[in-house]
């Protein structure tokens, strides 16, 4: 075979174990050896075409690569979820947004009661499947928000969060230290502090809140509507590829006006709908969303390790996908937006699926989604 028609070798990157190879160019008239099993991993040795085309275990032609499979962590990559709560004063009327006349507040049946109810059981439910992080706002005064979580994003979060819930819940069941509704700057805190967790999990907002947002940029009248810069900042946020799941409890009028443009700012309203944001009245209601809202984020992302070789042979713009059958059987999951497979960040450190490669994901068709990546042997 002439030089030139070996162009390309590939080797394949098992989900949760990848091979370290060391390359040997091809010598004159010497077989080369196809592929080796490793601890961990299969070797497959590709001729003059791209990553994915050879049988496995065939024998190699023109020259050999040589590879010791070493176990390299690669795993479908679980949500970081910042649940942000509203801890205004309001949360403790009731679920009419009646104000309960028995000497400070509605207790158990306050909106914080319902809410922090179902945030509780969801987080525990899903504890390690989702990293879940907390911030509750205002978290300093009237309209003070930090740039700081309550809880941070971390897998097994839930006692904490439960913890720094009771922390803001009085003995009858009412939000402590009730606030005004500073939305615009809770959601730009949000992502501030989701640019700290370095990781390359997708990121979400869940924000929970029963009122119009207030506390305008600038001060002046607290209570002065900031509902348009309140959608900038979650438009903002879609920008920075945090979507936000809108959430809103008993709301109506105006402020469901408000819950329903940062809803569509958010990337994520309900289609078909009456509203775009997701309204509940009970704590039975917010935990249907919530799970409703950890199915959607949990996406088909998939952590791209780090390139075997790092000497330009290899890298992470030059791979292919399969997915594997409960069978064994081997199918070729292509690049497209649609129904295939996409970059997930500009790093080219996720894979996504998407459409009907997501679906056989979600549904067990497909048990495991291999990386191959394809080396160019210059």
């Amino acid at each position: 075979m002439r030089s030139a028609e070996i162009v390309k070798k590939g080797f394949l990157c098992v989900l949760l174990a990848v091979g370290a190879c060391s390359f040997n160019p091809p010598k004159s008239g010497v077989s080369g050896t196809g592929a080796n099993s490793g601890s961990g991993g299969t070797v497959i040795i590709i001729t003059s075409g791209s990553g994915g085309g050879a049988a496995q275990g065939g024998p190699g032609t023109g020259g050999g690569m040589q590879c010791a499979a070493i176990p390299k962590s690669s795993a479908k990559l679980p949500p970081d979820i910042l649940i942000v709560q509203d801890a205004s004063g309001s949360m403790n009327q009731d679920s009419t947004n009646a104000t309960c006349n028995t000497g400070g507040g509605c207790g158990m049946n306050s909106k914080w009661s319902l809410m922090t109810a179902a945030i509780k059981q969801v987080t525990a439910q899903t504890d390690t499947t989702v990293n879940w992080g907390l911030k509750m706002f205002a978290d300093q005064g009237g309209c003070g928000v930090t740039n700081n979580a309550a809880v941070p994003i971390g897998m097994g979060t839930s006692a904490a969060i439960a913890t720094a819930l009771q922390g803001r819940t009085d003995a009858n069941g009412n939000v402590t230290n009730g606030s005004s509704t500073p939305t615009r700057a809770a959601e730009a805190a949000a992502v501030t502090y989701l640019g700290t967790v370095m990781d390359q999990n997708p990121k979400f907002i869940v924000l929970a809140t029963d009122g119009q947002p207030n506390c305008p940029m600038g001060g002046g009248n607290q209570q002065a509507d900031d509902t348009p810069a309140t959608v900038a900042a979650v438009a903002a946020a879609k920008a920075a590829n945090i979507p936000t799941f809108v959430v809103g409890i008993s709301a109506g009028g105006a402020p469901e006006m408000a819950l329903n443009m940062m809803a569509e700012a958010g990337g994520y309203p309900q289609v078909g709908q009456p509203t775009e944001y997701y309204p509940v009245s009970s704590t039975a209601e917010f935990v249907a969303v919530l799970q409703t809202l950890v199915g959607m984020a949990t996406t088909c992302t998939y952590s791209i390790p780090n390139p075997p070789t790092n000497d330009g042979t290899t890298s992470r713009g030059n791979i292919s996908l399969t997915g594997t059958d409960a069978s064994g059987n081997v199918s070729p999951i292509n690049m497209d937006p649609t129904n295939g497979w996409t970059y997930g960040d500009a790093m080219m450190t996720q894979a996504v699926l998407h459409g009907t490669a997501c679906d056989a994901v979600m549904s067990g068709a497909i048990t495991t989604v291999t990386i191959i990546f394809n080396c160019i042997v210059p």
